[in-house]
């Protein structure tokens, strides 16, 4: 594995799987490494974890072309607190608390996507604009001392940048979009990130730790047997290859037309034919580049063995045609579920099962899992 000091393009990683392919490099060296099991089961391990890194760490939770116009409102409580992300009339997209600064209620009380003119309490009805600011409080000659500026929502750090939403709990605190980035965003440039369009998303809880799940994603070694039914017999067996961008992993599976590529120049080689690009973005999202749509994947722990997995699939433009769009419907319906659902989460909480079993100590990790190793050890240094 390389740990660059500077940006180094995608194109060096299909570059390196050319010559694996070829024949004239060798793959990673043999290895073994155990990972505690106390990593995934313990209580006080995951409080750490939710404070250092879930906290403290800006996260992705949406595409800005989920939210178009003014109004567009996601409601979702995967952190644990009721939250609402809005584009305001000014187009700006701001987070807040989703709790009214009266008594507390809940303002909008489903979760997903809708539209709202402004955000009215059904307790008592105080009403806030889309910016968050108190705009009227019914009867309020009957409060003393009541500074309307000082009661707006509780807004969170909030920033679009390459097309994504990120947002930070800990609003004590900057959030250095800059620094936590490091050099991944002229990746994100590269696959055209902001262009793409939101398609559609699906949310499920699942019975595991976050982490397992970051583990299979980091996994080479799984792809032709675990999903030998699905999409494993588009790549070949364990040819992958990885490397760091700050924090986070990118990670390059050969699909089977890496052997066609041998022999072309540089700038004939396709980042999305020849190879399969996934980004961990540290700490919680995993970023899919398929042939033709983009997933991402947002892990949200509710505990040492329950996660909220959000999948969300982007398309390069909006479907234009029914036949295009059930195309698209029919490829979310196979990755979300005969993919992601059927075999990389059943495999996860199997997983999870079997390490409170007692029958392991720890979790054997071998050279072709060794970049889920690297992410580990980004998680320990972060909670230090």
């Amino acid at each position: 594995m390389t740990h660059p000091t500077a940006h180094t393009p995608p194109l060096t990683l299909i570059e390196r799987l050319v010559a694996r392919a070829a024949g004239d490099a060798e793959g990673p060296p043999p290895l073994s490494r155990r990972i505690p099991v106390g990593v995934y089961t313990e209580q006080a391990r995951f409080e750490q974890e939710k404070k250092a890194l879930f906290e403290r760490q800006p996260m992705i939770i949406g595409h800005e072309s989920q939210l178009p116009e003014a109004g567009d409102t996601l409601v979702f409580d995967w952190l644990g607190i009721p939250l609402i992300t809005v584009r305001d009339k000014a187009g700006n997209i701001g987070t807040f608390m989703n709790v009214c600064r009266h008594r507390g209620m809940r303002l909008v009380q489903e979760e997903g996507q809708t539209q709202l003119r402004s955000m009215v309490c059904p307790y008592h009805q105080w009403t806030y604009g889309l910016d968050g600011d108190l705009r009227n409080i019914p009867l309020e000659d009957c409060f003393v001392g009541l500074d309307k500026a000082e009661l707006g929502l509780v807004a969170l750090p909030t920033e679009v940048r390459h097309g994504l939403i990120w947002i930070q709990l800990d609003k004590t605190l900057p959030m250095d979009l800059d620094a936590h980035l490091a050099e991944l965003g002229p990746d994100l440039d590269t696959f055209a990130v902001a262009d793409y369009s939101f398609f559609e998303q699906s949310t499920r809880t699942i019975n595991c730790n976050w982490k397992l799940i970051q583990d299979a994603f980091l996994d080479g070694y799984h792809v032709v047997r675990l999903h030998k039914n699905t999409v494993g017999p588009f790549f070949p067996d364990s040819l992958a290859e990885s490397d760091l961008q700050g924090n986070h992993i990118r990670s390059a599976v050969a699909r089977n037309e890496i052997f066609d590529a041998v022999n072309l120049p540089t700038d004939e080689l396709n980042l999305r034919l020849h190879a399969t690009f996934s980004y961990t973005v540290f700490p919680n999202a995993v970023m899919i580049f398929h042939p033709d749509y983009t997933s991402i994947i947002s892990l949200f722990p509710l505990s040492p063995d329950q996660t909220i997995f959000v999948h969300t699939m982007l398309t390069p433009q909006t479907p234009s045609s029914e036949k295009e769009r059930a195309h698209f419907q029919r490829s979310f319906a196979m990755i979300d579920k005969g993919v992601f659902e059927a075999e990389d989460i059943f495999a996860s909480e199997g997983t999870q099962r079997g390490l409170r079993s007692g029958a392991n100590e720890g979790l054997l990790f071998g050279a072709y899992e060794a970049t889920a190793l690297q992410f580990h050890d980004l998680v320990e240094q972060a909670l230090k």
